[in-house]
């Protein structure tokens, strides 16, 4: 059974990528690709100094949770599934392996990509 807060979280999901969010492709590693909206973020929180197990994403993606217009967190398999995403801005697109999940809610998730 979903909560009145979920509830609400799914419901308005979609309202931030209208918003906010670009087109990329999820390739899914059994096969298939689908076109997603995501906000990408392309300078997330880096490594402090020299720490030994100090690593972070290249990009982090914010997508609907949800299997047909974004990237459901119960779908994803981190370390197979690939993203054709511009790391840069006005750079090509290019495939990018989904390494994590980083949040997430009912209404969205917020994976690291390398």
């Amino acid at each position: 059974m979903t909560n009145p807060f979920d509830t609400a979280l799914i419901a308005t999901a979609g309202a931030f990528s209208t918003t906010f969010a670009e087109t990329i492709v999820y390739k899914p590693k059994a096969g298939g690709t689908r076109s997603i909206q995501a906000i990408v973020s392309r300078d997330p929180p880096a490594a402090m100094g020299d720490a030994p197990h100090g690593k972070s994403p290249t990009l982090m993606l914010d997508v609907e949770n949800d299997s047909t217009t974004g990237i459901s967190s119960d779908e994803v398999d981190t370390g197979g599934d690939l993203v054709t995403v511009a790391v840069r801005i006005g750079d090509s697109a290019q495939d990018r392996r989904i390494t994590g999940i980083i949040s997430q809610d009912a209404g969205r998730v917020t994976y690291g990509v390398r």
